[in-house]
This record gives structure tokens, C-alpha cells and sequence, in this order.
């Protein structure tokens, strides 16, 4: 598991040094995605704190107490299985978003030639 959210942190990483060898400096939106990222690897390092928490207490047990402490343990490694998968989709939004922009970014608001081609 630790394993799997190793990877995507790396790949995160790697994505936004390449990003940034080849962008121009970041952009408000880009300062909120960095922020987002920030908050998803904070939420990341408390869920695994809380999961070696859970083993600890399930390695201590004793008796009929260790088996809900197993049973605490599945439970907190499906829940991570989750949650994983939804940022692993939007992080796939948000990449598909990024490679269909334009290469020097969005449009400016007056350009309306997407949707009215007799105004440029």
C-alpha cells in the first residue's frame, strides 16, 4: 500500500519538474494546484500514521481484542484503497485538462471563436 502511494508521489513530482522546466512562471491556478498537492500528501502522511497506529495496536493485542483490531486494520486499508482511487481519477482530470489547453494556455476571455467564429 505505502508502496502504491510512493509511486504516485513520485510521479507527482516528477510531472510538476517537468512542468516547470517547460511553463512559464505559476499562475494563481497553478499556486492552488500546488496547494491541493500540499494538502492531498499532508492527508496522505496522516492516513499512514494512522494505519501504523492501527497495526501497532493490532501487533499488541492479545486474545478475542486482536481480532477486532485485524478487523480496524482491513477496514482502514479499504478505506485507503478508496480514496486512492478518486485522486488517482481526478489527478487523470486534471493531467487529460492540462495536455487538452492550448500550449500557451487558456484562451483570453474575449477570444470567442470557439463558440462565435465571426468574432476574433
Amino acid at each position: 500500500m505505502k508502496a502504491w502511494i510512493l509511486v504516485l508521489a513520485a510521479a507527482v513530482m516528477a510531472s510538476n519538474a517537468v512542468g516547470r522546466a517547460q511553463s512559464p512562471p505559476a499562475t494563481p491556478d497553478m499556486q492552488a494546484m500546488m496547494a491541493n498537492h500540499q494538502q492531498m500528501m499532508a492527508t496522505m502522511q496522516a492516513a499512514d500514521k494512522k494505519l501504523d497506529d492501527l497495526v501497532a495496536q493490532m501487533n499488541a493485542a492479545r486474545g478475542n481484542d486482536r481480532l477486532d483490531r485485524v478487523i480496524a486494520v482491513v477496514n482502514e486499508l479499504a478505506a485507503a484503497r478508496k480514496q486512492m482511487g478518486g485522486m488517482m481519477s481526478m489527478h487523470q482530470r486534471m493531467m487529460q485538462g492540462m495536455t487538452n489547453m492550448p500550449a500557451g494556455g487558456p484562451k483570453p476571455a474575449d477570444d470567442h471563436s470557439a463558440h462565435q467564429p465571426d468574432k476574433k
